[in-house]
């Protein structure tokens, strides 16, 4: 049965999203995969389909030059759009010759919004009705899925097609999607929502992988009414673009944002691992080896804090981020919502809105809510530390000061004893002198035993008196030269 479905004029629109700006490199720094885009855009797709302009949209662009990326050339972002071929114009391809002479044609329009590049790359037949399993021509090799683009913020795929033979549209889209796809995306595409656009039914597909690079989404629309392509004008696709790389923006942030709050998560583990080993610290009794112990342990805190505060940090971004994203993606909802026909129904795209809102919004509030409060704790308990580290610091000089001290103070007493030991043996070795200098005396001289005091002073007696007088004025000259000294030349 399924070989019997046919469809008209297919076309398929490839809408990747590329992050040009890496926040983390800084304000409007280029992110250094920016240019990956466009090269998997020429060397990829362009090989598959043996396009010339394809092959050579490096030299297309203002964003390379001579042959090399060069973001630099793409001037001042004075608007919110700027068209990356000059003038604005779309690169159309030549017609291909299919071997049963049936024509492929296709064009490229590349261009950045804001921080993203983006591109609408189209290739379609004009008066051709094929068979649904026919379609692996629009995608050879699975080169227009994200295995082969490899954006960073994801990527749609809309295909669009007049039903021709078929059982239900939703059968058709289906049978559509599988054939397309073939087996060259890992995950299944499964069919999400369904609405009515523009008077034609429209199907979303999609894989909901976490890695953007990875995730397949498909639209596919089926035209049934004569007024579709006629309200499908330009306009409408600038809105689309907008939808699509907003709706990228925020499925990758969202996702993002849980990777960093599992990141922050493991880090406050970390830490409560830290923190409890405080109480083992406290226990130490060497004071020196405790306040190593809790300097080290303030150290290490001190950067899982700063690791765990970069994830807080990114978390708000990301929920700005959204925000920002969701009220883009609700002004270009409500510019197509402005085209629409009577009977159409967008109220899937309507849900994902609300759902960016509400749940992904809402989540990040959540885990912020979570992560500030054990951040204003684990700041608390460093704070605990750091004042432990102080009064161990203190308690430490201390110790050191009266160990200082004490020494200093046996040292002063080791020098007084060795003075007084000084001052003794050189009294006894200056007696000694003087009586060894008076005893000859002795010898020459009878001694008088009886006192008689109109006889002249023994010599042996006065060299002893004159010794002692001379000594005693000696010391006190000194004492006095010593005690000048000290006054006029203070320490």
């Amino acid at each position: 049965m399924s070989q019997e479905w046919q469809i008209k004029n297919p076309s398929i629109s490839l809408y990747p999203f590329h992050l040009r700006d890496d926040r983390d490199e800084g304000y409007k720094q280029v992110a250094k995969n920016a240019r990956y885009l466009w090269e998997n855009l020429a060397d990829n797709v362009g090989k598959e389909f043996n396009i010339n302009e394809l092959n050579s949209l490096r030299e297309k662009l203002i964003c390379y030059k001579n042959g090399d990326y060069y973001p630099d050339g793409e001037g001042e972002n004075l608007t919110l759009v700027k068209l990356l071929i000059p003038d604005g114009k779309t690169l159309n391809f030549q017609p291909i010759t299919e071997p049963d002479n049936q024509k492929l044609d296709g064009f490229i329009y590349a261009l950045r919004l804001q921080d993203t590049y983006t591109a609408d790359l189209t290739f379609y037949y004009k008066n051709v009705t094929i068979k649904v399993g026919d379609l692996t021509r629009l995608n050879p090799e699975g080169c227009l899925l994200p295995n082969a683009i490899q954006p960073s913020l994801g990527q749609t795929l809309l295909l669009y097609a007049a039903p021709a033979v078929y059982n239900t549209y939703r059968k058709l889209a289906d049978e559509s999607v599988k054939a397309f796809v073939q087996d060259k995306q890992p995950a299944s595409v499964d069919f999400r929502a369904e609405g009515k656009l523009f008077g034609s039914p429209i199907f979303e597909y999609d894989s909901r992988e976490d890695d953007a690079r990875q995730r397949c989404h498909i639209l596919v629309w089926l035209q049934d009414n004569p007024q579709t392509l006629k309200s499908a004008t330009p306009a409408f696709y600038s809105y689309l673009m907008n939808l699509l790389c907003s709706r990228a923006k925020i499925v990758f942030v969202y996702v993002e944002a849980r990777k960093k709050y599992r990141q922050a998560q493991q880090i406050v583990g970390e830490l409560e691992k830290k923190i409890r080993e405080l109480r083992a610290i406290e226990s130490e009794q060497n004071r020196e080896v405790k306040l190593q112990k809790l300097k080290e342990l303030l150290a290490e805190v001190h950067t899982k804090m700063w690791d765990f505060a970069q994830q807080v940090r990114y978390l708000q971004e990301d929920r700005n981020t959204i925000d920002t994203n969701a009220e883009n993606y609700g002004e270009a909802l409500a510019r197509i919502k402005g085209l629409c026909i009577s009977g159409d129904n967008l109220d899937f795209w309507q849900r994902f809105l609300d759902l960016a809102e509400d749940k992904y919004r809402r989540q990040i509030e959540i885990d912020l809510n979570y992560l500030i409060a054990s951040q204003n704790l684990f700041q608390q308990s460093i704070s605990t530390v750091r004042g432990m580290v102080e009064i161990e610091q203190v308690e430490l000089d201390r110790e050191q000061m009266e160990l200082y001290k004490q020494q200093e103070d046996r040292e002063k007493k080791r020098s007084r004893q060795l003075e007084n030991i000084i001052f003794f043996v050189g009294t006894a070795i200056g007696g000694g002198q003087i009586f060894s200098a008076a005893y000859p005396l002795i010898k020459d001289t009878r001694i008088q035993w009886q006192p008689d005091f109109s006889l002249p002073l023994h010599p042996f007696a006065a060299t002893i008196l004159w010794s002692l007088l001379f000594g005693l004025l000696f010391g006190l000259l000194m004492l006095g030269i010593a005690v000048w000294v000290r006054k006029t030349f203070p320490r």
